[in-house]
């Protein structure tokens, strides 16, 4: 499975943010984005779930064409994972139910995400009662509970230290090679994959 862009532009209000971003992205590979600050890392993965309109080019998952100047799928048929920088929990859920909130009754899988994350502990309490390393593995439970395609994570590793980094970085690679999820994450920080997966490294500047 591969996801393309193809001369993808991108302006916000009237400011270029991207031009001609030519990416194959892969399956069951840790993708790496990465760049200064301000290059459009973010607004590259809101173009891909659908969040952003492109302002030409195109973006095609297995030969479908998800946006261009002809057609846009809505984000909500796009089957994306999306790990928000800032977590974005349901403050007045707990934790299995912000877990669980977009994904189909999955037992088994629900209990093997939660043990291999270091959560099975923490189900019954609120995002508030929990480190912001624990909230960040809830966020990303949650978006790999739900089986989606494409798996997007926006600065995974910000504020950690380096073993919460590594381990962060290991459990992700298990999930996307064992399901064969399109991978792509945006990071400030230098990402090491792990010698189980293949890593590829793409640029914005």
């Amino acid at each position: 499975m591969n996801l393309i862009l193809k001369s993808l532009n991108f302006s916000y209000e009237k400011e270029e943010v991207l031009k001609d971003i030519n990416f194959n992205f892969q399956s069951g590979v840790l993708n790496i984005v990465s760049g200064e600050s301000g290059v459009g890392k973010t607004s590259l993965l809101n173009l891909i779930a659908g969040l952003e309109r492109p302002s030409s080019g195109s973006i095609v998952l297995d030969n479908i064409t998800q946006a261009d100047s002809n057609h846009f799928i809505e984000p909500e048929k796009r089957n994306i994972g999306f790990v928000f920088q800032d977590f974005a929990l349901f403050p007045h859920m707990n934790i299995e139910s912000n877990i669980t909130f977009a994904g189909e009754s999955d037992n088994k899988f629900f209990n093997r995400l939660v043990r291999r994350m270091s959560l099975a502990d923490h189900l019954k309490k609120y995002p508030h009662e929990i480190s912001g390393g624990q909230q960040q593995r809830v966020s990303i439970a949650r978006a790999l509970f739900s089986k989606p395609k494409i798996l997007l994570v926006d600065e995974p590793i910000s504020n950690q230290d380096k073993e919460n980094k590594n381990e962060i970085i290991k459990i992700i690679s298990e999930f996307i090679k064992n399901q064969n999820i399109i991978c792509i994450i945006v990071s400030h920080d230098e990402i090491h994959g792990m010698s189980n997966i293949e890593t590829r490294h793409f640029v914005l500047s």
